[in-house]
């Protein structure tokens, strides 16, 4: 559980969203925020992960996250399949650029 180890400045809202999305996939809506702010956020949360100290069977390792960030702002009837669309596809690119990292 990472609740007591995340900072304040990664806390979710209570009008935004984060929940699983596939099997080792995550969303985070953040309505009415600007890429920029989304970015800060992902951004942050890919260190804190990093630095988190992840422990099993006594076993001590590291996790990172890679992250795909698509946002609606300058585009006009961008549908939610769009969206999710956008965002995978800059997911696979933050992979492939060696992970632990947001591309947008």
């Amino acid at each position: 559980m990472l609740g007591p180890y995340l900072p304040h400045w990664t806390v979710i809202r209570k009008e935004e969203l984060f929940a699983r999305y596939g099997g080792e996939e995550f969303a985070v809506v953040l309505p009415e925020t600007k890429q920029d702010g989304a970015l800060i956020l992902a951004e942050r949360l890919c260190k804190v992960i990093n630095q988190t100290p992840f422990v099993f069977e006594n076993e001590s390792f590291e996790v990172t996250i890679s992250g795909g960030l698509a946002t609606t702002q300058g585009k006009a009837n961008l549908t939610p399949t769009e969206l999710i669309r956008l965002s995978d596809e800059k997911l696979y690119q933050a992979k492939e650029e060696g992970r632990n990292r947001v591309c947008i």
